[in-house]
């Protein structure tokens, strides 16, 4: 018989082993519990870590970003109390300015904050402290332009007025001819012409300069005259100073003080009027219209003059009569010799190209025609609405020129499927619900809005674009020509700025940021909920209107043209020629490239080109630079002093 005291001790022994063994492989599992919990700390911790070291790069990309004058007011504010940025689209990392001296260039002090596992018992954070100095770009400087600049011909008729209010150094600038007719042109400070000048009407001028030419007609008047070739003055208005490479000849009743030629001087009617007349070598200085005069030889007087009204010099000298009369002193003549009249040439530097492709993907709005002829346009940076390609179509009968997602029906009657938005309204308000703002010409690649308006912002349009009534609150941008047919009125975002006005100023009706009636705000320039960006692309809210573009080596289009009532609160930038045929009100510069068929811009009936009261987000001299072009400016730099943990 077993002893049963032995099997019951087996049994024991068994028992413990378990135990043993059972906590054993509880240790183990604590352990390696333990062991991941620790790792899975110490891996938030480095990502925490990771994004603090990320957030510093992003931080410096952010300063980079801003212009001089944001960098002043955030370095003004952040010198009072600390400043948090928000770093859109980039979670689990903070920043904050805690200090900082304004420049340029200017200290930042920040605090970048990498978060990790939130929300989580693993939660981890990393922050870094940082000393940036950020010294701001500077634009490209551009070569200087008139308030009117033309690279081809430009002929001016009927009633303008091309700048009301200071005209002081105003000018108009064309490469090649200007000529006028039948008009009365006030309120300009000086043309200046690599070609001929002609001025055939009544009108009033600071300063006529030119590479060729100058002839005036009629009552014309001007307080300066400055010809590389011969002056013509057939008029009967007042010239205080002329002066001509050339010959000077008056053949009318013409009151001149100083007639300067290098070749020479010829008065051919009794009833002109003049102070002195010489072949000279002059100084002139425009701030003051003074002429600092030495004589040359050889004056031409016809037999019925007897307008001098001094004792003027002259070393040879030809007359119709027999006797000069007392006003002519012959002891006073004198020899300088080896002097030359040497008028300043005419040089222009207009930007030498413009093309509406470079421009597309700054726009809100880029519209297009797709394969199967629908209307489409691809939409950007509109608050609400996903970037990216919609068609345009309808709702039934009653709700015309909304952003779909997909359309069924033929081309001329598109339907809606799905919209862009569900609370969206249309982005182009006809003159009734049944009516469509917008329409296209296959066979003339043209484009038509006829409406009430479109959704703010900048428009681009790809053919021919032609604007019919209505007010806009947009820049428009054509690949081919622009034009409005009928009554319109257009306000450029800088000009209109976030809500149409400033303080008590009123510059608009409404705002781009304000409007109600679309509820599609273009947001690079509602920057906030109170600030506009007026800088943002390279400032193409200054303009109201661009046109033309290159294909395959060939420049097509850059007409722009403006009917009668157009009212435009904007510069206009046209990539070949400019013309408008009355009761035009430009509220900015001008330019024409001439860079496809050269013919002449026109400017004609009642023209006026205002640069009174504009408003500070506005600046008319703008020029449009490619976007990411060159220039002579330079990119915003940072630097990183010093960094460490805290």
């Amino acid at each position: 018989m077993k002893n049963p005291q032995k099997g019951m001790a087996t049994v024991l022994i068994l028992i413990f082993v378990g135990l043993a063994l059972g906590a054993t492989v509880l240790g183990a599992n604590y352990y390696v519990k333990g062991m991941q919990e620790q790792q899975n700390t110490s891996l938030a911790a480095t990502q925490a870590q990771m994004r603090a070291w990320q957030g510093l790069d992003i931080a410096q990309a952010v300063f980079n970003n801003m212009t001089a004058a944001q960098l002043q007011t955030l370095a003004t504010a952040a010198a009072t109390s600390p400043q948090n940025i928000t770093l859109t689209g980039v979670p689990n990392i903070t920043l904050q300015v805690t200090s900082a001296t304004a420049g340029p260039p200017s200290q930042f002090n920040i605090v970048v904050t990498g978060l990790a596992g939130t929300s989580t018992s693993l939660a981890s954070s990393s922050r870094l402290a940082a000393s940036i100095v950020v010294t701001p770009g500077t634009p490209p400087v551009r070569p200087s332009r008139g308030v009117v600049m033309f690279n081809s011909d430009l002929k001016l008729g009927g009633a303008i007025q091309l700048f009301e209010g200071d005209v002081h150094n105003m000018e108009i600038r064309v490469n090649g001819n200007v000529e006028t007719s039948g008009n009365s042109i006030t309120g300009v400070g000086v043309i200046r012409s690599t070609g001929n000048i002609t001025i055939t009407s009544g009108s009033s001028f600071g300063l006529l300069h030119a590479n060729g030419n100058i002839t005036l007609t009629g009552s014309t008047s001007s307080k300066a005259l400055l010809s590389r070739g011969n002056i013509l003055l057939d008029n009967n208005g007042t010239i205080p100073h002329a002066a001509a490479n050339g010959n000077i000849t008056v053949k009318n009743s013409t009151e001149v003080l100083d007639l300067l030629a290098g070749g020479a001087l010829d008065i051919t009617n009794g009833g002109a009027k003049f102070q002195s007349g010489y072949q000279t070598a002059y100084s002139f200085n425009p701030a003051t219209d003074h002429f600092e005069i030495t004589t040359l030889p050889q004056f031409d007087v016809a037999s019925g003059y007897t307008g001098a009204t001094g004792k003027p010099q002259f070393d040879k000298v030809k007359l119709g009569i027999k006797k000069p009369g007392d006003w002519f002193d012959t002891s006073m003549i004198s020899v300088v010799p080896d002097l030359i009249v040497n008028v300043p040439i005419v040089t222009l530097t207009p930007d030498d190209s413009f093309d509406a492709y470079a421009y597309k993907d700054l726009a809100n709005y880029a519209f297009y025609i797709d394969d199967d002829g629908f209307m489409k346009v691809k939409v950007k940076r509109i608050s609400g609405i996903a970037e990216g390609d919609y068609y345009i179509g309808s709702f039934g009968t009653s709700q015309k020129d909304y952003l779909c997602t997909n359309v069924s029906g033929p081309v001329s009657a598109a339907q809606c499927t799905g919209r862009a938005l569900d609370t969206q309204k249309t982005i182009c308000e006809g003159f009734s619900s049944s009516n469509s703002c917008f329409s296209y010409d296959s066979s003339k690649k043209l484009w038509t809005i006829n409406g009430k308006g479109i959704a703010p912002g900048v428009a681009w349009f790809e053919g021919h674009l032609a604007v019919q009534n209505g007010t806009y609150y947009n820049t428009f941008i054509t690949t081919l020509n622009f034009k409005t047919t009928a009554s319109a009125t257009i306000y450029a975002p800088n000009y209109a700025g976030y809500s149409g006005k400033v303080g008590s100023a009123i510059y608009s009706p409404l705002g781009y940021c304000n409007q109600t009636y679309y509820g599609l705000i273009p947001s690079q320039f509602c920057a906030s909920a109170t600030n506009w960006n007026s800088d943002i692309d390279g400032g193409i809210g200054n303009f109201s209107t661009m046109a033309g573009s290159t294909l395959k080596d060939v420049y097509q289009g850059g007409d722009i043209s403006f009917a009668n009532s157009s009212d435009i609160y904007g510069s206009v930038w046209a990539g070949n020629l400019y013309g408008n045929t009355g009761d035009t009100k430009i509220h900015g510069y001008i330019t024409a490239l001439a860079l496809g068929s050269k013919t002449s811009n026109t400017i004609q009936n009642s023209t006026k080109i205002i640069l009174t009261n504009l408003p500070d987000s506005f600046k008319a001299d703008q020029t449009a630079s490619p976007p990411g072009g060159g220039g002579s400016g330079s990119a915003a730099s940072t630097v990183v002093r010093w960094v460490r943990y805290i």
